[in-house]
């Protein structure tokens, strides 16, 4: 039967007179795909039945036996997933529902939109102006505050941020897997740089708003209601802001 040869990419039957005398042909190999992340996978099903038994979870659609259930990433790698991230159990038609699903940027039903901006500009009033009571807001400070015993907002431990951000992320995940009632998510970040914003466009579909307010502004704010370490964030996200034509830009000129 005629084939491709995997070396010069020339149709040929049977073996290609120059690359398969020299070069063997090798099975090709999906990447993430090699024996750990199989055995990964495999075991993920395997915890999964032993809890629940052969029922998957539902992709839009009530749970439901099957005896087909595969392992598949929370957040895809093709759309900035990590290679080792947390995976979750379907079978295999509603996995195929929701990888073509996700597969679209703007999540269907949900609409996301990141706020960002520097610190003090007035993120959280904005949020607080157009959010409603059902939606769901993700606020770093918020989920920080949260972690902590006494409840501080803007004293920030080293030694909790990647609880926080993993926190953060648990529920962006959540929200990508449907199966509930939200319809608008606020996430509220700096993000200064153009490649964070253009993350949560990517992942999300997100609409961008910068909340944008003069640097003195901003400073004043924070010498007034944050600790000294904010005064350094505030001058951080001037010197690294790269801006982007498709932001919507929203001014703050005078105190809230």
């Amino acid at each position: 039967m005629p084939r491709i040869c995997p070396g010069c990419r020339q149709r040929v039957t049977g073996k290609c007179p120059t690359c398969d005398q020299t070069s063997p042909r090798r099975p090709r190999q999906r990447a993430g795909y090699g024996r750990d992340e199989r055995r990964r996978r495999a075991d993920t099903v395997r915890v999964h039945v032993e809890q629940h038994g052969w029922m998957c979870p539902g992709w839009q659609k009530a749970p439901h036996a099957s005896q087909d259930l595969t392992a598949d990433h929370v957040q895809p790698t093709a759309r900035g997933g990590n290679p080792a991230g947390p995976l979750r159990v379907l079978c295999r038609p509603c996995n195929s529902a929701r990888q073509a699903q996700l597969d679209t940027p703007r999540l269907v039903g949900v609409s996301v939109t990141l706020v960002a901006g520097p610190p003090c500009s007035g993120k959280s009033s904005y949020v607080r102006e157009h959010a409603l009571v059902s939606d769901l807001v993700v606020d770093y400070d918020a989920l920080a505050a949260a972690l902590r015993v006494d409840g501080e907002r803007y004293q920030h431990l080293d030694s909790h941020r990647p609880f926080v951000c993993e926190a953060r992320d648990a529920v962006l995940d959540r929200m990508v897997l449907g199966n509930h009632g939200v319809r608008r998510v606020w996430v509220m970040a700096t993000a200064a740089k153009r490649a964070v914003r253009e993350s949560y466009r990517r992942r999300y579909g997100a609409d961008v708003v910068v909340v944008w307010a003069p640097e003195e502004l901003c400073l004043r704010r924070a010498m007034g209601e944050r600790p000294q370490a904010w005064w350094g964030h505030v001058r951080g996200w001037f010197e690294q802001y790269e801006a982007d034509g498709r932001d919507e830009i929203v001014k703050q000129v005078e105190a809230l």
